[in-house]
C-alpha cells in the first residue's frame, strides 16, 4: 500500500465523520395547543406538527411512526414526508423513504387528543435515523373546556283536553337550557318532582350534546287525567349532567289546562246528496259539542278551497250555540253550476271554531254529487237475420226477434211513451213490431223491448230496411233504421253416426243412411260422398247419392257390414265418409261397429241370474259364468283366446244352462209327484252334465278350465242327491211289484239312474230284472189279447145264430136254443172278464180299459138278448094258453121281473 492511498482513505474517513456531526446536530422543537370538551368523553381533536431537516448523504432514512403519552389518549403519529428544497417535488406517506444528500425534507406528524386527559403539555421525540440522523422534540399543550348551567325557560304551555274520547290528555313542549360555560354540555337526566295529582310527566327527549354558550330543548311530555279541573298547575324539573362536577340545575314548570267546547260533525261529514245540473239541494245537520265541558256560542267558519262547478251556504252555522254535550241543527246548500259535469262530486273542507279560549278547530266535509236530468241518449238494435232455418213444407212463416234498447243517460227516471217499428221496403212480405215496451227507463240504465220480425216463406233473398222510433215524455224521441236480411241456402242433413254394435262374424247387416237437403228452398250441386277414414274391407257402400239433391229431396246411402274371421274380436272398427256439396256445410257420417263371437250375453246373462236362487244353481252356474266373463274380458283387452277355447267355452255355458233348467224342472216333477216326467228331465241333464264334463275338460287355458271344472263339480253333486230321490222312488215302486208293467219301467228307471250314475253293476241287475218284468209282462198281455180274442170270436158266432140282430142287438127267439144261448152268454162274459184282469195284472191301462168297455158294451147286448129270450118262451107259453092263461102270464112276467130286482143281477149285468 502507497503513502498516497492511505492519505485519501484518511481524508475520506475525516470528511464522513464532519457530515455525521453535523447531520445528527438537533433543531428546535415544535409545539402546539388543543381544547378538549370535558364533557365528551369519547372527542377526538387534532392538530398536525411539521419540522425539516437537510440531508448529508445519500440512502435511506426511517423517521419514528409512533409517540404515545396518557395511556394512550395522546399520540404522535407519523403522516408524511415533502422535499422542499428547490431541487423537490418530491413525498409520501411512508415512514421510511430514500434522501438525497444536500436536499430539505419537511416531516408532518398528527397529534391527536382522545378520552380523559388532563390539562397540561405532552412532549415525544421523534427520531430521523440511517443516511441522516435528527431528532425534533414534538409538543402538545392540552386545554380542558368545561361546561356551565344557565337558567332554563319552560316558557307557558297550555294543555287543552281536545279529544274527548280520551280518558286523559297530552302535550309535549320543550324546555329551553343555556350552557353559559366554555365547555360543551352533555345532560344525562331530567327528572321531575311535586307533580301535582293526575298529572304525569316524562321525558320525551334529550339534546345529545349543548355547545358551549348554547341552548338545547329538553322535550317534555306532560298528561292530565280526564278528571283534572282546568286551571295552571306547576311542577319541578331538575336536569344534571354528565360531569355531575357542576350544580344541578331545578327548573319549575307551570301548564295551564284549559276544557274549551269542541265542535263536530257526525261522521266528520255532510253528504247533501245529489244536486241536479243548474240547481240547487239543502239539507239539515247537527252540529254537536262533544267535549261536554262548556257549550259553544258562536262559530268561526272557514271554507277551504273553492270548487268552480259549484258554491256552498251555510245557514245558522257561524251562530249555533249548544249545551255542554248538546247540538243544535243548522243546514248547508249546494248549487250545481250548468258546467258542471255530470256525476261531478262536489267537495268542500269546513274549518269551524268556537268561540271560546283555547278552543280547538275543526274540520269537517261537505260533499254532494252533480246529476242530470232524463236524456233519450240512443236507441239500440242490431242488424237482424231472418234464417230460413226449418223445411218449407212445415213452416209458412219465419220469425226472428232482436233485443231493443232505450238508453237513459241521464239519473231520474224516463217516461217511455211508445216505441214502433216498421218496414221501409219489403211489407208485402215482412211484418216488423215493437213489443215489451217499459213505461220507464231508470237513471244510467237501458231499457229493453223486443223487435218481432215474421217473414213468409215466398219472401225473396236479399236486404230490407226496418225503422225504430221511440218517443219519450220529456227526454226526446230517435229514430234508426236497421237492415233485416232474408237468405234461402240449402241445407244438407245427414245421420251424423251409425252405430252397428257388436255384430256377430260371418252376419250380414245393412243400414240405410238418409242425404237430404232439409229446408226445401234450394237445391245442393255437386254432392260427393267420399271415404276418408277407415278399414278397406267388411264394410261395403251398396249406394250413394251424387250430383244434384234437389230441395227438399232425401237420398238414401246404403252400407253392407259383414265380418269375417280376420277381424279382431271386440275392436271397435271406425269408418268416416265425407258428404260434401256447393254452398252447404261439410258433414261427416261415422260408422262403427265391433266384430264379436256368439253373443256371450245370451248364455252369461242367463247365468247371472241364478245368482240368486238356489243354492246348488248358483254353485253350478256361477263358475261357469265367471269362465265365460274371464273369457270376454280377456278378448277385450290384449289377452289371446285359442279359438277351441271360445267355442269350448260358449258350448260348456249353454250345456250349463240346459243342465240347471233339466234338473230344475226335474225336482219340481219330483215335487209333485210326477217321477216319469222327472226321469225324462234327468236324461237331458245327465247329457247336458256330460257336455258341461267334456267341454270343461277340453279347454286349454289352466285358468278357464280349472273354474268351470268346479262347476261341473257343483253339477255332479246336485244331480246325485236328485238321482238320489228318484231311485228311492223307484226302488219302492219295483218292490211293491203292482203290476208287470209298473216293475218293468221301474226296474228301467233304475237301470237308466244307475247308467247316469256310473254303476255298471245295479245298471246290469235291473237290467235283468227290467227283462224280466218285461217277459211277464208281455205274457200276461198275449193271455189276455188270447181271451178278449176268443170272447170276440164268440160274439160274433152268436150274433151270427141270432134269429134276430135288432139295431145291434143279437135276439133269440126259439125256446129250443134256450140253454145254449145262455151258456154262450156266460162264457163269451167270463172271457172278456179274464181279459181285463190278465191287462190290469200286467199294467196295460188302456187295454184293460178299451176291453172293459168292449165287454160292458157286449153283455149289456146280451143281457137284452137273455131277456128277449126269456120273453119269447113266455110268448110261446102265452100263445098255447093264450086267453087261459093270459092273468097268470102276466103274474108270471112279474114273478120274473121281482126276482131279477131282488137278487140283483139284472142290476150287476147292467153295471158292467
Amino acid at each position: 500500500m502507497t503513502r498516497t492511498t492511505t492519505a485519501v482513505r484518511l481524508f475520506a474517513i475525516i470528511f464522513a465523520v464532519v457530515v455525521a456531526l453535523g447531520a445528527a446536530t438537533p433543531a428546535v422543537g415544535v409545539s402546539t395547543t388543543v381544547e378538549k370538551d370535558a364533557a365528551l368523553t369519547d372527542q377526538t381533536v387534532t392538530d398536525e406538527l411539521s419540522f425539516t431537516f437537510t440531508a448529508n448523504s445519500n440512502g435511506t432514512v426511517q423517521a419514528t411512526d409512533e409517540i404515545t403519552r396518557a395511556n394512550g389518549n395522546v399520540v404522535f403519529e407519523f403522516d408524511s414526508w415533502d422535499r422542499i428544497d428547490a431541487g423537490g417535488g418530491g413525498g409520501g406517506s411512508s415512514s421510511s423513504w430514500t434522501v438525497v444528500a444536500g436536499a430539505e425534507y419537511e416531516v408532518t406528524y398528527d397529534v391527536s387528543v382522545t378520552g380523559e386527559v388532563s390539562e397540561q403539555t405532552y412532549s415525544g421525540t421523534a427520531q430521523i435515523s440511517g443516511a441522516a440522523s435528527h431528532s425534533e422534540s414534538l409538543d402538545v399543550s392540552v386545554d380542558v373546556l368545561y361546561p356551565e348551567f344557565g337558567f332554563p325557560d319552560a316558557g307557558d304551555p297550555t294543555l287543552v283536553f281536545d279529544d274527548p274520547d280520551s280518558q286523559s290528555q297530552s302535550s309535549t313542549f320543550d324546555v329551553s337550557v343555556p350552557n353559559t360555560g366554555e365547555g360543551a354540555m352533555v345532560i344525562s337526566e331530567a327528572t321531575f318532582s311535586n307533580v301535582p295529582s293526575g298529572f304525569s310527566v316524562d321525558t320525551e327527549s334529550i339534546p345529545d350534546t349543548i355547545d358551549a354558550n348554547d341552548e338545547g330543548d329538553v322535550e317534555i311530555q306532560v298528561t292530565a287525567d280526564d278528571d283534572v279541573s282546568a286551571g295552571s298547575y306547576s311542577f319541578t324539573m331538575t336536569l344534571e349532567d354528565n360531569l355531575q362536577s357542576t350544580q344541578n340545575r331545578d327548573v319549575t314548570v307551570s301548564v295551564d289546562v284549559a276544557k274549551p267546547p269542541i265542535a263536530s260533525v257526525p261522521d266528520d261529514e255532510v253528504n247533501v246528496g245529489d244536486v241536479l245540473v243548474g240547481s240547487s239541494s239543502t239539507a239539515d245537520f247537527q252540529i254537536e259539542e262533544i267535549a261536554g265541558n262548556d257549550g259553544i256560542d258562536g262559530l268561526d267558519v272557514e271554507i277551504i278551497g273553492a270548487e268552480t262547478d259549484g258554491s256552498v251556504s251555510f245557514d245558522g252555522l257561524q251562530y249555533a250555540t249548544t249545551s255542554p254535550g248538546g247540538s243544535d241543527t243548522v243546514s248547508v246548500t249546494m248549487n250545481a253550476r250548468d258546467s258542471a259535469d255530470q256525476h261531478d262530486e262536489l267537495e268542500w273542507d269546513v274549518r269551524v271554531t268556537p268561540e271560546a279560549q283555547d278552543a280547538p278547530s275543526y274540520t269537517f266535509t261537505v260533499t254532494g254529487r252533480v246529476i242530470y236530468p232524463a236524456n233519450l241518449e240512443e236507441v239500440e238494435a242490431s242488424d237482424t237475420d231472418i234464417p230460413f232455418d226449418e223445411p218449407k213444407s212445415s213452416t209458412s212463416t219465419f220469425q226472428a226477434s232482436e233485443e231493443v234498447g232505450i238508453v237513459n243517460s241521464g239519473d231520474l227516471e224516463m217516461n217511455v211513451v211508445s216505441a214502433e217499428a216498421e218496414m221501409v221496403q219489403g211489407g208485402e212480405y215482412i211484418t216488423a213490431d215493437v213489443s215489451s215496451v217499459p213505461n220507464t227507463v231508470e237513471g244510467l240504465s237501458t231499457g229493453s223491448a223486443t223487435l218481432s220480425l215474421a217473414a213468409d216463406d215466398d219472401t225473396p233473398e236479399g236486404e230490407y230496411d226496418v225503422e225504430i222510433t221511440v218517443q219519450t215524455e220529456d227526454a226526446g224521441t230517435q229514430t234508426i233504421t236497421r237492415t233485416v236480411t232474408i237468405a234461402q241456402e240449402p241445407e244438407l242433413s245427414v245421420s251424423e253416426s251409425v252405430t252397428y254394435g257388436d255384430v256377430t262374424i260371418t252376419e250380414n247387416r245393412t243400414q240405410t243412411i238418409d242425404v237430404a237437403e232439409r229446408l226445401g228452398f234450394e237445391s245442393i250441386e255437386n254432392l260427393q260422398v267420399e271415404k276418408v277414414d277407415g278399414p278397406d274391407r267388411w264394410l261395403t257402400v251398396v249406394s250413394q247419392p251424387s250430383g244434384t239433391v234437389d230441395a227438399g229431396e232425401v237420398r238414401p246411402m246404403v252400407v253392407a257390414l259383414q265380418f269375417d274371421t280376420q277381424a279382431e274380436l271386440y275392436q271397435q272398427y271406425r269408418w268416416r265418409f265425407r258428404i260434401s256439396g256447393d254452398g252447404v256445410e261439410t258433414q261427416t257420417i261415422t260408422v262403427t261397429a265391433a266384430a264379436k263371437p256368439y253373443s256371450f250375453d245370451r248364455i252369461t246373462e242367463p247365468l247371472g241370474e241364478y245368482d240368486s236362487e238356489e243354492q246348488w244353481k248358483r254353485d253350478t252356474a256361477g263358475p261357469m259364468n265367471e269362465m265365460l266373463l274371464s273369457m270376454e274380458e280377456r278378448l277385450r283387452g290384449d289377452d289371446e283366446v285359442p279359438g277351441s277355447d271360445l267355442s269350448r267355452g260358449l258350448a260348456a255355458g249353454r250345456a250349463t244352462l240346459l243342465f240347471v233348467d233339466s234338473l230344475d224342472a226335474a225336482r219340481a216333477a219330483q215335487s209333485n209327484g210326477s217321477y216319469a216326467q222327472a226321469q225324462r228331465s234327468l236324461a237331458r241333464a245327465a247329457v247336458a252334465r256330460d257336455l258341461m264334463r267334456q267341454y270343461a275338460d277340453s279347454l286349454e287355458q289352466p285358468e278357464l278350465r280349472s273354474t268351470a271344472q268346479s262347476g261341473v263339480a257343483a253339477a255332479d253333486s246336485a244331480f246325485e242327491a236328485t238321482v238320489a230321490t228318484q231311485r228311492e222312488h223307484y226302488s219302492e215302486v219295483a218292490e211293491a211289484n203292482e203290476t208287470a208293467i209298473q216293475s218293468a219301467e221301474a226296474h228301467r228307471s233304475l237301470m237308466q239312474l244307475a247308467d247316469y250314475t256310473g254303476d255298471e253293476e245295479a245298471e246290469q241287475r235291473h237290467q235283468s230284472e227290467y227283462e224280466d218284468a218285461s217277459a211277464r209282462y208281455q205274457s200276461l198281455v198275449d193271455a189276455a189279447a188270447d181271451d178278449r180274442a176268443s170272447a170276440d170270436s164268440a160274439y160274433a158266432g152268436y150274433r151270427s145264430n141270432a134269429t134276430l140282430v135288432l139295431a145291434g142287438y143279437p135276439l133269440v127267439f126259439n125256446p129250443a136254443r134256450a140253454d145254449t144261448a145262455l151258456e154262450r152268454i156266460n162264457r163269451i162274459n167270463g172271457r172278456y172278464d179274464d181279459s181285463v184282469e190278465g191287462f190290469e195284472a200286467a199294467g196295460a191301462t188302456d187295454e184293460a180299459s178299451t176291453t172293459a168297455d168292449r165287454a160292458a158294451t157286449v153283455e149289456g147286448r146280451l143281457t137284452i138278448s137273455r131277456y128277449g129270450l126269456f120273453g119269447a118262451i113266455g110268448t110261446y107259453a102265452l100263445v098255447v094258453v093264450l086267453v087261459l092263461v093270459r092273468v097268470a102270464f102276466r103274474t108270471y112276467a112279474y114273478v120274473q121281473d121281482a126276482e131279477a130286482a131282488t137278487t140283483g143281477e139284472f142290476l150287476a149285468r147292467t153295471s158292467t
